[in-house]
């Protein structure tokens, strides 16, 4: 039966078409008890919320708190992982954060990344041109899913066979101001300080310098990636 026949069947007969969870890890998963649609159910999950189909009765609905109509359940037990298991690995984390320089084209929406500077400490280097390498290229990365990356859902998305990468953008040496980007690395605390895994680390700062530098040109702070120019148009009206 096609998706969309479902989904329809779905919501005619009320039943849940959307969950939202909350897990939480520490070497084991945490585990609650919920009360859900039929009886209580114990889940690898401490947070659980559900949404109903529009032929739900008006009591189910109503249970809806959220502005997406969602139904955050109570649990009535919750079992967290003993805290001991911290102690099964260690693990050192490298530390950074990034600054940028954008401009926002009022008249289409555009967002332009004039210049960005990390700073990062990685502990003691392996190989200083891998570490420079994958900061070039994390950064890059949190670029293009901050403005460029998108691939709508369902029947309009990348599943129906016509989406290529004249339809994705990836990002290009002109999109994360290549000859303009500059780098900090700061040197290790002492000479035991072991190497840090900081590959994917980088992705994550220039995402938030980026919202947080459209916030400050045009007044609106965007909560969903990535920011595209209608997005923008449609704020400043």
């Amino acid at each position: 039966m096609p998706l969309a026949r479902l989904a329809q069947e779905a919501h005619a007969r009320g039943l849940v078409v959307g969950a939202a969870v909350h897990g939480f890890n520490r070497w084991q998963w945490t585990e609650a008890d919920f009360d859900v649609v039929g009886g209580a159910v114990r889940l690898a999950v401490d947070g659980l919320s559900l949404r109903y189909g529009d032929g739900a009765a008006a009591a189910k609905q109503a249970l809806a708190s959220t502005p997406n109509r969602y139904h955050v359940l109570d649990r009535r037990t919750v079992s967290f992982p003993p805290t001991r298991n911290n102690n099964v690995m260690v693990g050192y984390n490298t530390a950074v954060g990034t600054l940028a320089e954008l401009s926002v084209d009022a008249t289409n929406g555009k967002v332009a990344v004039l210049a960005h500077h990390t700073i990062l400490e990685c502990g003691n280097m392996l190989v200083p041109d891998l570490v420079s390498g994958q900061l070039q290229g994390g950064t890059a990365t949190g670029i293009g899913l901050a403005l460029h990356e998108e691939l709508p859902l369902y029947e309009g998305g990348p599943g129906d066979g016509t989406w290529n990468f004249n339809r994705y953008h990836l990002p290009r040496g002109s999109d994360v101001a290549v000859w303009a980007q500059t780098a900090e690395i700061l040197p290790p605390l002492s000479g035991s300080e072991p190497p840090k895994g900081m590959a994917e680390v980088v992705v994550i700062p220039i995402m938030a310098a980026i919202v947080n530098g459209i916030a400050h040109a045009i007044g609106h702070r965007f909560r969903t990636l990535p920011v595209t120019p209608d997005q923008i148009l449609k704020v400043l009206g």
